[in-house]
C-alpha cells in the first residue's frame, strides 16, 4: 500500500508539472483525474462500509470457559456493484477461533456471500465480546484502508470451569479423601440414653433387652445423628493489581479452586460454606448438587471489588467460635494481618490451607509464606501456569 500511495503522490506531481508546463484539455483532464482519485476511493470505502452486511451467532450466549461452542459467522454483499477488498479483523485477547486467522480477506461480487461454520472458545470467565472485532476497507487501487469497529459485537457470558478433582490431598487427615466415610465428615449414629417401643423393622441390635424384660415388651434404643463437620472456604474478592491478563487470570484460580473444593465435597456428600465480600459479607451453605448449582450460575456477577479483606472474612468467622474446622482460603496476596488471623484460627483448635493465587516470588513473600508454614498453616503457591487438580491433588 506505501507503494502505491508513493506512486500515486508521484501521478499527482507528474501530472500538474505537465499541465503547468504543456497546458490543453488532455494534460488538465489528467490532473483533475489525481485529483479526484482519492475523493473517489473514500467514497468507495464509506460506501462499502455502510452497505455490507455482516452476521455471526452461536448456539449459546452463556459458555463455560475453556469449552468449544458453535460459532458462524457471514459476510454478504447485497449491492450492484462489487466489493474489493474487504478484511473481517477478529478479537483473539479472550477467545480462540479455530481454523481461523486473525484476519480474513474478502472480495465479494454483487448478490455474493461469504459465510463460515466453526467453533470458538473463551478463554477467561466473565462477560466480554468475541467473534468480529473490526472491518477494514480498502479501495479499488490499495491507496486508502479504512478500519471500522464493529458496533454490535457478539458478548457472552463465561461461567468459570468446574475442576474435578478425585482426591483432595490438601485436606487434612481428619477430612480424609481416600477413605472419607472412617472420618466424622459423614452422618455417624451414636446411642442415646432414651428407649422407645420396638417397631418392625428396626435393627435387633438397638433392642435394649433389660429394659424389655423389666416392661415385659421389645423396647429399642433411640438414636441420634451428629452433624457433619463443616469445610468453610473463604474466597477472596478484592480488587487485583497489576496487567490486565494477569489479572484475569489469578481471578480465575481464585474462583475455579474454590469451585473445585466445593464440587469435591458435594460429591463426597459433605457439607461446605463459602464465604466473600462484596458490599458485605456473604455466606452461601452448600449442601446438596443444587445449592452448588445455584453459586455456580451466579458466579458470573462476581466482580473482584470488594473492600472486605479476607482476614476480615475470617475473624469474623471465628467469632462465631469454630473448632476443629478445616478452612481453605484462596487470595492473592499475604499480608501480615493474614498471618494473624491464620495464628487465631490455629489457637482455635482449626486447620488451615491457603492457596496463594500469585506469581509474587519475593524473599518479603517467602519469608512470610515460611512463617506460616511454621506456625501449622498450609500453604500452596498457584502460579500463572499451574493447572490447579494438579495443586490441589498434591501432597505438602
Amino acid at each position: 500500500m506505501k507503494t502505491n500511495r508513493l506512486i500515486y503522490i508521484l501521478f499527482i506531481i507528474g501530472s500538474g508539472i505537465f499541465a503547468s508546463y504543456y497546458g490543453g484539455n488532455i494534460s488538465y483532464a489528467f490532473f483533475y483525474l489525481a485529483i479526484f482519485i482519492p475523493i473517489i476511493s473514500f467514497l468507495y470505502t464509506l460506501y462499502v462500509y455502510f452497505r455490507f452486511k455482516i452476521f455471526q451467532s452461536m448456539d449459546s450466549y452463556m459458555v463455560v470457559k475453556g469449552d468449544w461452542n458453535n460459532y458462524s459467522f457471514e459476510i454478504a454483499n447485497e449491492d450492484y456493484i462489487a466489493y474489493r477488498n474487504v478484511k473481517v479483523n477478529f478479537l483473539y485477547d479472550k477467545s480462540t477461533i479455530k481454523k481461523t486467522e486473525d484476519s480474513i480477506e474478502y472480495s465479494l461480487l454483487p448478490n455474493d456471500k461469504e459465510k463460515m461454520d466453526t467453533q470458538i472458545r473463551c478463554n477467561y470467565r466473565g462477560e466480554y465480546s468475541i467473534g468480529v472485532d473490526s472491518i477494514e476497507v480498502t479501495d479499488f487501487l490499495y491507496i486508502f484502508s479504512i478500519t471500522y469497529p464493529i458496533s454490535s459485537k457478539l458478548k457472552v457470558k463465561v461461567l468459570p470451569r468446574v475442576v474435578s478433582v478425585e482426591q483432595l490431598e490438601i485436606a487434612p487427615a481428619l477430612i480424609d479423601s481416600k477413605n472419607p466415610m472412617q472420618f466424622s465428615n459423614f452422618v455417624e449414629e451414636e446411642l442415646d440414653t432414651e428407649i422407645r417401643k420396638y417397631l418392625r423393622g428396626d435393627n435387633r441390635k438397638r433392642i435394649h433387652w433389660k429394659a424389655s424384660a423389666k416392661m415385659n415388651e421389645l423396647l429399642s434404643r433411640k438414636y441420634n445423628q451428629k452433624p457433619k463437620a463443616k469445610v468453610v472456604l473463604f474466597m477472596d474478592l478484592e480488587k487485583i493489581h497489576g496487567e490486565d491478563l494477569s489479572i484475569v487470570i489469578s481471578e480465575d484460580k481464585i474462583m475455579e479452586s474454590i469451585l473445585a473444593i466445593a464440587n469435591y465435597y458435594v460429591s463426597k456428600n459433605t457439607p461446605s460454606q463459602i464465604i466473600f465480600g462484596v458490599e458485605d459479607i456473604k455466606q452461601i451453605h452448600i449442601n446438596s448438587k443444587y445449592d452448588f448449582d445455584g453459586f455456580y450460575k451466579a458466579c458470573i456477577n462476581l466482580h473482584f471489588d470488594t473492600k472486605i479483606s479476607v482476614d476480615e472474612l475470617i475473624l469474623r468467622r471465628l467469632q462465631g467460635g469454630d473448632n476443629g474446622m478445616f478452612y481453605v482460603t484462596a487470595t492473592h496476596k499475604l499480608t501480615k494481618e493474614l498471618y494473624m488471623a491464620s495464628l487465631r484460627v490455629l489457637s482455635g483448635g482449626n486447620r488451615l490451607c491457603i492457596l496463594f493465587v500469585s506469581d509474587d516470588v519475593s524473599d518479603n513473600t517467602k519469608k512470610l509464606m515460611e512463617d506460616m508454614k511454621k506456625a501449622g498453616v498450609d500453604i500452596y503457591q498457584i502460579l500463572s501456569e499451574d493447572e490447579i487438580e494438579d495443586i490441589l491433588s498434591k501432597n505438602a
